[in-house]
This record gives structure tokens, C-alpha cells and sequence, in this order.
């Protein structure tokens, strides 16, 4: 992965083409350096209470209340970029959370963020863009709804 220091590259970004260039080289990287002949195990119970203690029973990532049985083990290094199997190398988050961060690289969800809060910043003052970003993302939740609606559909026949 890329060192703390080439993180600045964002900041030196100067067009739109320069930004698409980064994201493509970031998952470029990110899909090289997978690591995918590592089995997976799982927590015990005993594991899980602990993980979910550090937090207070609160996800990592977005501060909702968390259930001891209603929640994500969320690797800090992700098991695909070599993380290990171990209790300090989890942090609890609520589902929504650790399914969006998936196993984006650091600079990943850097460049992820400060995106959507720009791209929050644009809906909120209800400019041309910021309703054509609001209109293809809804679009988009309501297609992801329609295809989960269908797939839960099929699994019940």
C-alpha cells in the first residue's frame, strides 16, 4: 500500500482527470497487494465481547449503539490486504458501515470521504449538480432495493 506521505497526492491533484487517475491507481493497488490463500476463522463468543467492549458497544465508524448479537467484527487491517486473525486487529461496527467500507485501502476511504461530504455539500445547497447528484443516487438505492427485494424473493421459492 502507499505510505502515509503519498497520501498528499490528493492534494496535489488538479483536474477531474488527475482524481479519476488516483482512484484507478489506488484500486489498482489495492488488487495486486490481495492477499487470498489465507482461511478466515471466526471470533468466539468470548472474542466478540471484547471487540465489542473497546468501543462501549458503539460502531467504530459511525457511533450508532450496537446489540452484543447484532454486529460486524471489522478487521482494522483488512483480512484481504493481510490482516491478521487476532482480537486487536478488530473493531466493532453495525453492518451498513462495514459492508460500505468493504476492504478499501486507507487511502481509499480518505478519498471516499471527502468526496461524499463534498458531494453533500452540493445537495445541500441545491445547486444543478447537487440535484443531479441527489436524483442518480436515489435512482441508484432504489435500484439496489429492487435487487435485493428480488433476491430475497428467490430465495424463498
Amino acid at each position: 500500500m502507499k505510505k502515509l506521505s503519498e497520501l498528499k497526492l490528493l492534494q496535489s491533484i488538479k483536474t477531474g482527470k488527475g482524481l479519476i487517475k488516483l482512484i484507478f491507481s489506488l484500486r489498482t493497488i489495492r488488487r495486486t497487494e490481495k492477499v487470498t490463500d489465507v482461511k478466515r476463522t471466526a471470533l468466539t463468543k468470548k472474542q466478540r465481547e471484547r471487540v465489542l467492549e473497546k468501543t462501549d458497544a458503539h460502531c467504530h465508524i459511525c457511533g450508532i449503539k450496537l446489540e452484543p448479537n447484532d454486529f460486524h467484527a471489522d478487521h482494522v487491517k483488512p483480512h484481504s490486504a493481510g490482516g491478521i486473525h487476532a482480537e486487536n486487529n478488530y473493531l466493532p461496527s453495525c453492518a451498513i458501515c462495514n459492508k460500505l467500507r468493504w476492504h478499501y485501502s486507507p487511502e481509499e476511504i480518505q478519498v471516499i470521504l471527502k468526496l461524499g461530504v463534498w458531494a453533500k455539500t452540493k445537495v445541500l445547497d441545491e445547486s444543478d449538480l447537487g440535484v443531479a447528484i441527489a436524483n442518480h443516487f436515489v435512482k441508484h438505492e432504489m435500484s439496489l432495493r429492487q435487487k435485493r427485494k428480488g433476491s430475497a424473493n428467490k430465495k424463498e421459492v
